[in-house]
């Protein structure tokens, strides 16, 4: 399966961002008003820089520090991982597992398609699981058919 039909199945629209410049109080309250677990940090042309994810903040918890007065571009992670829509959703298990990741950008010639997320593999495993199952299914019972 290509991560393309897992952003189809999924919505790639909602693809939330942030820009280095905003303070670690913003990202907190976009995070928790949107619900979601990481954003992508672009500039004013909207090319990704960096990604941040709740486990950044977390990390920056345990220190004490300002929010107020510390930025997503001095926490963010710069060497951003990232999918193309058509590469196989192996390889961004693959990646994800080898990078120690949760959330993968994927993008094509700069352009944002979507984030998919840990979760999102696994469902997207388990509809395909479920297709298999479908299709040997109805092969037993069409081979059972022809030989009754």
């Amino acid at each position: 399966m290509k991560i393309q039909a897992i952003l189809d199945t999924k919505g790639s629209e909602k693809v939330f961002t942030i820009t280095a410049s905003a303070t670690l109080t913003e990202l907190v309250n976009q995070v928790a008003n949107k619900n979601i677990g990481a954003l992508l940090v672009t500039n004013a042309s909207g090319d990704v820089t960096g990604i941040i994810s709740e486990r950044d903040v977390v990390r920056q918890c345990s220190k004490s520090m300002d929010f107020d007065n510390i930025t997503v571009g001095e926490i963010m992670t710069k060497d951003v991982v990232t999918a193309h829509p058509d590469d196989d959703m192996n390889v961004a298990m693959d990646m994800m597992v080898t990078k120690k990741i949760r959330h993968l950008p994927v993008l094509s010639e700069g352009t944002i398609h979507g984030l998919i997320t840990v979760r999102d593999l696994i469902y997207a495993m388990r509809e395909a699981d479920k297709e298999e199952l479908h299709k040997l299914v109805s092969y037993l019972q069409e081979s059972i058919s022809e030989h009754a």
